[in-house]
């Protein structure tokens, strides 16, 4: 994986976990980096109070648009997943690049 990837799906990674930390009230959390069908896909749920509708609208959602701003420079997708009480699972879909490529090569 090329290095500057790696570094944007750990920052990826991190902001989540930070949300989780100050925002769902979790007690547990789930991670799942896993490739398919020629993309990285990175999954994180938690157990918390889930999101409201509005909620990742609000221009207070820096969390968010920071992880969907880095997955969409990276050529992918991000989709949230979750209602009030239910807990959240944010995925990051990112095309699989080869070391030394980025995703607007292709």
């Amino acid at each position: 994986m090329d290095r500057d990837v790696a570094t944007a799906i750990f920052r990826i990674f991190q902001e989540t976990l930070t949300n989780v930390a100050r925002h769902s009230g979790a007690t547990a959390v789930e991670a799942r980096l896993r490739e398919q069908g020629g993309e990285l896909v990175l999954e994180v749920q938690d157990n918390g109070k889930g999101l409201s509708a509005d909620a990742s609208s609000k221009p207070a959602s820096l969390g968010l648009l920071g992880i969907s701003e880095r997955v969409r420079l990276l050529g992918g997708h991000m989709y949230l997943r979750g209602a009030r009480d239910t807990g959240m699972t944010v995925t990051a879909r990112i095309p699989r690049v080869k070391p030394g490529e980025s995703a607007k090569d292709e």
